[in-house]
């Protein structure tokens, strides 16, 4: 009896430790609000529920797994919230299809050489514009940084790099390796693999970056170079090369941000860049004020300008839940046109060159 109890003792500690070593999170953010666009286009003023605001509706797992001796083996995944219709997953390609994890699936290692994960993930720009973002990666449907700098504008990237025709800012067959910090530095080495017979370099996606985060003063600078897939194998690929940096220096009283990036087209000589800048400046314990300011510029083949200024007030409820207003404006240097490249997507509309825009919501993270 006594051999009975002592080995189903060890036996529950056997399952102690191997549950203290392996771990697995549910997290998300669920984001409404209410927003009104006051020059809609020619049909006038706009009100809306619109979901991911502050931040991207989402849901995801992540779970680690400590194999000793420093290393851990990990894995992610995370998809869209579409709260304000129920939907989830954003729809990409043609024929369209929605992937249920779409914002990341990954599976790696992590330990004293850094990190290495496969599968669909982040290029390394979003690394350099996110961490320094003048709005925090808020309104992520309208952001320049987001559309442009992170090349999460479909009809613009979508046909670059190992995507599946949705967006450059997520790669699909990726590989990609983080290094520790050294003193504060550190590089990411990506390659994604477009997996087409007869040349590897078709839909493929390099990158590289280096960042420093030491003190108040975080550094961020990335490169990549995307390829396409032309329908007629006779025609070489399009190269589309991307640059972004960030500098974010956090003060007493108040964080400053900037970010640079720029996108040309090998072919045509199209130059997308944007400039960002903007403040965070805590008033009270549970109130932060923001404002942030965008350029953005074409030139090389056509040359068009856009400018956004963002106010945001974010009032922390608890450490889990925000109410958030917002008022935004944007003005393009001409007549917003269907078949050009919109510099204010998702702001300005077709047939109107400016719009003022009210958004008062709630985020809530678990």
């Amino acid at each position: 009896m006594k051999k009975h109890i002592i080995a189903m003792a060890a036996l529950c500690a056997c399952m102690s430790a191997a549950s203290a070593q392996t771990s697995v999170t549910i997290y998300g953010i669920v984001d409404a609000g209410i927003t009104h666009v006051n020059n809609d286009g020619p049909n006038g003023g706009r009100t809306t529920v619109e979901a991911g605001q502050m931040q991207v509706s989402r849901w995801g797992f992540k779970g680690v797994e400590d194999l000793g001796g420093g290393l851990k083996a990990r894995f992610g995944l995370e998809g869209t919230l579409l709260n304000d219709t129920g939907g989830a997953g954003v729809p990409t390609g043609n024929p369209s299809t929605t992937s249920l994890f779409d914002r990341e699936a990954t599976v790696g290692l992590t330990g004293n050489f850094g990190s290495i994960d496969f599968g669909r993930q982040n290029i390394l720009g979003v690394l350099s514009v996110g961490m320094a973002d003048p709005m925090g990666l808020a309104f992520a449907a309208t952001s320049p940084n987001v559309l442009f700098a992170a090349m999460n504008h479909a009809g613009v990237y979508g046909a670059y790099g190992a995507n599946g025709s949705g967006t450059a800012l997520r790669q699909n067959n990726s590989i990609r390796y983080v290094s520790p910090s050294f003193s504060g530095f550190g590089f990411a080495l990506m390659r994604a693999f477009g997996e087409q017979a007869g040349d590897s370099q078709r839909n493929s996606y390099v990158g590289a970056s280096a960042f420093y985060n030491a003190g108040p003063l975080n550094l961020y600078g990335a490169y990549a170079r995307m390829k396409n897939n032309p329908t007629n194998l006779a025609v070489s690929p399009d190269l589309l090369h991307s640059h972004a940096i960030g500098v974010k220096y956090t003060m007493s009283r108040a964080v400053l941000k900037s970010t640079y990036s720029e996108n040309k087209l090998d072919s045509t000589g199209r130059k997308i860049s944007v400039f960002g800048a903007g403040v965070d400046f805590p008033v009270a314990p549970a109130i932060t004020l923001t404002g942030a300011f965008y350029n953005t510029r074409r030139s090389g083949d056509v040359k068009d300008d856009s400018q956004q200024y963002i106010f945001i007030t974010r009032y922390a409820l608890s450490k889990r839940s925000t109410a958030y207003f917002s008022y935004g404006h944007a003005a393009t240097d001409r007549i917003v046109s269907a078949t050009d490249i919109n510099l204010a997507q998702g702001f300005v509309s077709v047939g109107s060159d400016s719009a003022n825009r009210l958004t008062v919501g709630v985020m809530h993270m678990f």
